[in-house]
């Protein structure tokens, strides 16, 4: 699975957050209560209470199989459903027709005809005839208006027709049911004063003896719909909110969140979308840690954040650029978990890591440039400041003083500055960085860049480089730019400081020499200095050469270990970095047409060009197993790594000319994605027995085979 659907925990859905005895509580409550009974559910939005009532609900089905002593007729109604465009008091109606159709039908034996007295069919009529004059738009309001506006005789006729309706279907012979359990949920997804109205009516209406009530909604949405009537909350008046609401519901519940067994809840779905696949398993105190001190345990909250990391890791798998490792080591997981976090919850602490990620060195010249001095401007910041930096450990190191300086402007991260210098003080703890925070520095930095894909900024600031490693396709000014990024990016995977090797000089020469031969012999120009030229050059991961915003040719540049023969295209980082021969690039061309659009094998180097991402699709032909191409870019070829030193000016003259050939002469011929994806088609949805299968198949088969290549003997000549 690849993301966590946002809905509530269905009826008998197993219960991760481990509030099982909450909800046996609840239901030995319901069971032997007194009636009538409203009990309100309480909790943020997002909090799960919609999933604590689908619980309650199968445990009083389950109660109703196993005991037939007391049996329950359950009603369920979505408020913010019946809410949608229309008033609080035509939201009612639909309500309260809604409860007396599943109450009639209660008694499944007979017709409503026969069920309903004549009493009882005079209220039936008269809220068919309120719930179609709704429904077609035909004076709602003023017929909502005639039955609640002030009419309390109104709404006494209507609660004792309710209650002559629900005694008489108790008193019907087929009538299997004693109590009933009316759900009213998402009424908090509704304007609070209509919420607040809304609560109102149905408490004057339907307090009926065997009637229980459970409505979820938060008091703070209570208190937020009586405003107009009491003004905002004080000390003062809070008692007046606090009496409104305890006249409306007899038993408040809050939902458990401090108790939830959240490291239990996230080590679940992460394994359900795989994001971890290491030998050692991840800390499930750590992980609960960093999701008590940011995004809270919301479960709301923790499904957005299950689904960035499971996009991340999609990406991660997929992207040449990426370590694919990073998420398969614990340590790397940890920290990529931890800063999807800050990322959820505090947006700008993240964007300000992905600058300065070793934020143990934080100083007055970074809290400065973020905010200008403007918190000292504060009336109480300097009373504020002090006590925060004097008292108790949260703020008493510089990087901890900067980290209060710079939430102090945003009341949002103000509130929350504790938390965040508890989590950050938790990743030095855990990392023992206090000392060194080289390690950390680079952890950081690698999640931070692998987890741009999922960030959410306000502003753009293109000025800002994304984090070391990031996939986004930052475009470095220049040449001697992109180098320096490419050294940075090789101290971090070889977990050296970037001033402890130099690029050799006949690297940067020969590397220098590759890109004049693309300018001067090619046309090609800086990206930036001219985006309209034919021939582009763009300074990110790849150095790549565009024809007419196409990509047409790539290399890449690592160091690998001389003595690993394999040498695979990432490096391995190992060896003597200062060592020339440590250094390797390899290319990514553009196949061309009249080498029949297939890789090319370069038989007088031995160098052997692949089919660009293979492998990434697999359907069963049993017995066998055939391995569909990654068809993302069928008009792309790779090479393996060759020394920088041994690769020749005119092999690379020869790779670009046949690359843009092949773009701007032969466009039309190209094997794109659109004529694999025709073949796949066919591969996947005709009969096995077919022709056209078995074309496709072979197809297929000789797209990998090892032998389909075009085999250049003189690339000189490019015979």
């Amino acid at each position: 699975m690849t993301g966590i659907v946002d809905e509530a925990l269905k009826q008998d859905g197993d219960d991760s957050l481990n509030i099982g005895n909450y909800i046996k509580a609840l239901l030995s409550f319901i069971e032997n209560t007194a009636t009538p009974m409203t009990i309100g559910i309480q909790g943020e939005w997002g909090s799960g209470k919609t999933s604590l009532l689908n619980q309650i609900w199968n445990g009083l089905e389950k109660r109703d199989s196993e005991n037939q002593d007391v049996r329950y007729k359950q009603i369920w109604i979505n408020a913010w459903e019946h809410s949608l465009l229309c008033s609080p008091e035509e939201c009612l109606i639909k309500i309260i027709n809604e409860i007396i159709s599943e109450l009639v039908a209660a008694d499944t034996q007979k017709t409503k005809a026969e069920k309903l007295t004549s009493g009882i069919n005079k209220l039936a009529k008269g809220a068919a005839r309120i719930g179609g004059a709704v429904a077609l738009g035909m004076a709602g309001k003023d017929i909502a208006d005639d039955i609640f506006d002030q009419h309390e005789n109104s709404i006494k006729q209507l609660r004792q027709d309710l209650k002559k309706l629900t005694n008489e279907i108790k008193g019907l012979e087929t009538n299997p049911f004693d109590k009933f359990i009316i759900y009213v949920d998402d009424l908090d997804r509704i304007d609070p004063p209509d919420a607040v109205r809304i609560l109102e009516l149905l408490k004057n209406i339907f307090n009926l003896e065997d009637c229980i009530f459970l409505l979820a909604i938060d008091y703070q949405v209570v208190v937020k719909g009586l405003e107009a009537k009491f003004g905002k909350q004080t000390p003062e008046n809070e008692w007046e909110f606090r009496a409104y609401f305890d006249k409306i519901i007899q038993l408040p519940f809050k939902m458990p969140m401090s108790n939830y067994d959240i490291g239990n809840y996230v080590l679940e779905l992460l394994s359900t979308i795989d994001f971890y696949s290491g030998d050692e398993e991840l800390d499930e105190e750590l992980i609960k840690n960093f999701v008590e001190l940011s995004i809270t345990g919301n479960p709301r909250s923790i499904k957005r954040l299950i689904n960035s990391l499971s996009l991340i890791k999609l990406f991660n798998s997929l992207s040449d650029d990426l370590d694919s490792n990073f998420l398969k080591d614990k340590n790397g997981a940890t920290i990529m978990f931890a800063m999807v976090c800050l990322q959820t919850a505090h947006p700008d602490i993240y964007d300000l890591l992905s600058q300065n990620p070793d934020f143990q060195k934080w100083d007055d010249e970074l809290a400065y440039k973020v905010t200008q001095g403007k918190e000292k401007l504060e009336e109480n910041y300097e009373l504020n400041y002090n006590q925060a930096t004097k008292q108790g450990e949260d703020f008493d190191e510089e990087w901890e003083k900067i980290l209060f300086k710079v939430c102090y402007l945003n009341p949002r991260s103000r509130a929350k500055a504790t938390n965040i210098s508890r989590f950050l003080t938790i990743l030095i703890d855990e990392f023992k960085a206090d000392k060194n925070s080289e390690e950390l520095t680079n952890l950081i930095s690698n999640a931070l860049g692998q987890s741009a894909i999922t960030s959410v900024t306000t502003t753009e600031n293109p000025n800002i480089r994304p984090a070391k490693g990031s996939y986004k396709p930052f475009y470095n000014e220049g040449f001697d730019d992109w180098l320096d990024r490419k050294i940075e990016d090789i101290s971090i995977r070889a977990k050296k400081s970037k001033e402890e090797f130099s690029i050799p000089v006949e690297v940067f020469e020969k590397l220098k020499s590759f890109v004049d031969i693309l300018k001067n012999d090619f046309g090609a120009c800086d990206a930036n200095e001219n985006p309209d030229n034919d021939l582009t050059l763009h300074y990110s991961g790849n150095l790549t050469l565009k024809y007419k915003g196409k990509k047409t040719f790539s290399f890449w540049v690592g160091t690998s270990n001389p003595e690993n023969k394999k040498r695979s295209r990432k490096g391995v980082a190992g060896g003597d970095l200062n060592d020339p021969q440590s250094w390797v690039m390899s290319s990514e061309i553009s196949k061309n047409p009249k080498f029949e659009n297939k890789p090319l094998f370069i038989e007088e180097l031995n160098i052997k060009f692949n089919q660009y991402k293979p492998g990434y699709r697999v359907k069963s032909i049993n017995p066998r197993e055939i391995v569909l191409p990654g068809a993302g870019a069928p008009d792309i070829a790779h090479m393996g790594v060759i020394s920088i030193l041994d690769y020749p000016h005119d092999y690379f003259k020869f790779l670009v000319e046949t690359s843009i050939d092949a773009r701007k002469n032969h466009k039309d011929e190209l094997f794109n994605r659109s004529k694999m994806k025709e073949i796949e088609d066919i591969f996947f949805k005709a009969d096995e027995d077919s022709a056209e299968f078995k074309k496709a198949h072979d197809f297929i088969q000789n797209w990998n085979a090892d032998e389909n290549v075009f085999t250049i003997k003189d690339y000189k000549k490019g015979v």
